[in-house]
């Protein structure tokens, strides 16, 4: 579905991302853990184009990432594939519910606003907002907003659903109910890759976690192996576990 092969990115003289390889095949729900400042936001944001590289290629589909800055027409393509709900939302402050969910659809694709509003509802009713479709963000709790932004990303019907930190601003309360609705999405065949520091959501939802730490992938694998019994040093730091016996 996704293919990262030896993949670098720069900041001027830092190195966020160096030589990285990974794929992201369909059905997966992959989750990107490590320390802050590891690559992992970085990583997410090159899989669908919003940071270019500098060397190195990410592969979706049909279509090729290269180094430097993406064609338009190819960038298009590739993110009607591939959605992205962002750590702050960044939810259309003027407009409802609904409205934020209407609007790629119909300047995007190209959806009539009837074909655009009746499915908008229909992602509303999926993520539990109908009864907030007319209310603007400033009127949603955080939950509430991260409900929306995801219904905004499934409007475009995407394959793969990338998601940075989305239990960021949320109570456990408000994690569980998230895990409960990625479930579902995960059920219906959604591939997802989401960074994460909240490991019980890794542990939840996850079929194989990646850890990175200075722009590399130190470890990898499905979660009851990673989280209980990790083979690095640095992955046994973050996760608190000591040294290995």
């Amino acid at each position: 579905m996704i293919e990262v092969r030896e993949l670098t990115k720069r900041y001027a003289d830092r190195t966020v991302l160096e030589g990285v390889s990974a794929t992201f095949s369909k059905g997966e729900v992959v989750a990107l853990l490590g320390p802050s400042g590891g690559g992992k936001s970085t990583l997410l944001r090159c899989l669908n184009g919003l940071e270019s590289f500098d060397s190195g290629t990410v592969r979706v589909g049909e279509h090729s990432l290269e180094p430097g800055r993406a064609r338009t027409a190819q960038l298009w393509s590739i993110r009607r594939r591939v959605g992205f709900v962002f750590q702050q939302w960044h939810l259309f402050a003027h407009r409802t519910a609904l409205g934020n969910v209407i609007e790629a659809p119909v300047h995007v694709k190209g959806l009539s606003m009837k074909e655009a509003t009746e499915r908008a509802r229909e992602l509303l009713a999926k993520v539990g907002m109908s009864h907030r479709e007319g209310a603007y963000p400033s009127e949603m709790s955080g939950g509430e907003q991260q409900r929306v932004a995801i219904a905004r990303a499934l409007a475009m019907e995407p394959e793969v659903l990338l998601m940075d930190e989305p239990t960021s601003a949320l109570d456990p309360e408000r994690v569980g109910e998230l895990v409960a609705l990625l479930e579902r999405l995960r059920a219906e065949g959604l591939t997802m890759v989401t960074v994460t520091h909240e490991m019980r959501f890794a542990q939840a939802l996850a079929s194989r976690v990646l850890v990175l730490h200075g722009g590399h992938i130190i470890e990898e694998g499905a979660p009851a192996e990673v989280l209980s019994n990790p083979r690095h040093e640095r992955t046994r730091a973050f996760l608190g576990l000591g040294q290995a016996a």
